[in-house]
Formats: C-alpha cells, structure tokens, sequence
C-alpha cells in the first residue's frame, strides 16, 4: 500500500504541479525537526544537537544544497520504514532523490538508472563503533582485545558497505537483519554480541531506545573503506535539473566548511576517537 501512495503522490505531484512526494524515515523527520528548532535550512549552520544523526545532517543538506543550486522545490514528506525501498523507487522513477546518503559501493550498481552526486562522506574518513548491550562491555571488551573472530555481529544485507567489511574480519557469526531497532534490541538483550553504528557527538557512546541500550566499547573502531553520495533518479521528470543543482550547492558547502563541520558536530566523523585503534579488514 505504501509504493500505492507514493505513486499517487507523484502521479499528481506532476500533474498539479504540486509537492514533490519524498520517503522519509518517521524518526529521522522527527529529529530533523528538533535540530532545526527555529531555524529554516536555509539559516542553519550548526549541528550541535543531542538528536543530531548522520541522516538527520543529510536530509537538511541535500534540501540545502539543492536550493543553493537554483532549485526550489516544495516536498511532501511520506513517513514511515522506506530505507530498503528508496532506491528501487528511485531506479523506477517514482522517487526523485533519497534524502539518506549511500556507499558508493551500492550506488554504483545502479549507475544506469541513477545519477550519483560528489562524494558528501569522502572515502577513508568514517570509522563506525562496535556497539554491545551496555551490561555487556565489560565482558565483551577482553575477548574483543584477543580477536574480533571471538565476536558474533548483525548487520543488514542493504549495507552493502558493512556486509563486506564484516565478512572479511571474519567474526565468530553474521547475522543478517533488515530492521536497526530489531539489530539493536538484539545486541541490548545479548543475542548477538554486536553491531556497527557511528560515534555520536559525546562520550559515552551509546543508543538507548523502549527496549534497547546499547555502548560502543571504547579504544577501538572499524575502517568503512567506501565514501558516500546522494543518488537522483534519471527516469524522473526533474531528474536532471535536480542533479545539476544538487552538484552546484554541494561544491558550494564543501568549499564553505559546512559539510565536513555538520558530520563532525553531530559525530558521525569524530575527532574523540582520533587516537583509538583502527581495525581495519583486508578487502578483496
């Protein structure tokens, strides 16, 4: 029912020339709307918030971008679980761009179908956590320390990224898992002993939910050799204009600062673990 209602939206968004219909994951609106408070995405500059996330830093830059590049669109925000969706939305059309950053690595399989901006995370710049139930650290850290292969994870097949770095560290289980709170509630409740999710802005580490904590174990993180890039849609009518747009602002953040600082200030690139030990897998 939900790709029904999409497709209707974007039947009349073109036909009425009306909102241009955008996915969204229901949190991430959420926080979007807590970080940007009183400020528009034009005024914001700083990220500085406890409900600051990687997403919630990209859904207010692409929109920034794009209108820094000349194009003013006005978007219906679609709420709900699209994160495994998007891109196939995408590839058909029925979706103009992705609001959530992908890895390169994935983009790339689609590169008929989609336009693939400049990189917003460059390669060799993100680290990830590994998080366990916060009750847990204490055990988890020493066999951690002897060997990541003492370790079961979950992840998701769709992070393509994760998946191939998981696999070449070889730990002692992969779990394959669609849904991060089901990941999470998993690792809090001791299931599987981890999983990789970003550093936020302030130690502890740590993501707590209804029914899920859980903390990075601190001194360690985890090379993601990939960079990431927004993807626009070549089969949807504002395809192009949007690209081109999207290309023109996202140049004009890098050179400005902004991009580099949103990431850093809501902890996606940390400088906290600056001196923590990288492990770092061998990829084929």
């Amino acid at each position: 029912m939900k790709w029904v209602s999409l497709f209707l939206c974007f039947f009349v968004a073109l036909n009425a020339k009306a909102k241009i219909p955008i996915s969204i994951e229901t949190d991430i609106y959420n926080y979007a709307q807590q970080v940007l408070g009183g400020e528009t995405i034009e005024s914001i500059e700083h990220f500085n918030h406890p409900s600051c996330l990687r997403d919630v830093v990209e859904f207010i830059l692409v929109q920034k971008a794009i209108k820094l590049g000349g194009v003013n669109l006005e978007y219906d925000f679609v709420l709900g679980d699209y994160d495994a969706r998007n891109i196939r939305l995408i590839q058909h059309g029925l979706l103009l761009i992705s609001f959530d950053s992908i890895w390169l690595n994935e983009a790339s399989q689609y590169d008929k179908d989609v336009f693939i901006s400049d990189p917003v995370i460059r390669n060799g710049e993100f680290y990830a956590g590994i998080y366990v139930s916060h009750n847990k650290v204490s055990d988890l850290k020493p066999k951690l320390a002897q060997s990541i292969s003492n370790l079961s994870f979950v992840t998701s097949e769709a992070w393509h990224t994760d998946v191939k770095t998981l696999t070449a560290l070889k730990p002692k289980n992969l779990v394959i898992e669609a849904d991060w709170l089901v990941m999470a509630k998993m690792v809090s409740n001791g299931w599987v002993d981890a999983m990789l999710a970003p550093f936020k802005p302030s130690m502890p580490f740590e993501y707590i939910g209804k029914n899920y904590n859980i903390r990075a174990i601190d001194g360690v993180k985890v090379a993601l050799q990939d960079s990431r890039h927004f993807v626009v849609s070549k089969k949807h009518p504002l395809g192009d204009k949007t690209f081109i747009a999207l290309q023109k602002g996202l140049k004009q953040l890098r050179k400005s600062g902004f991009i580099e600082r949103a990431y850093k200030e809501c902890g996606f690139l940390n400088p906290l673990v600056d001196d923590w030990q990288e492990i770092k897998a061998k990829m084929q």
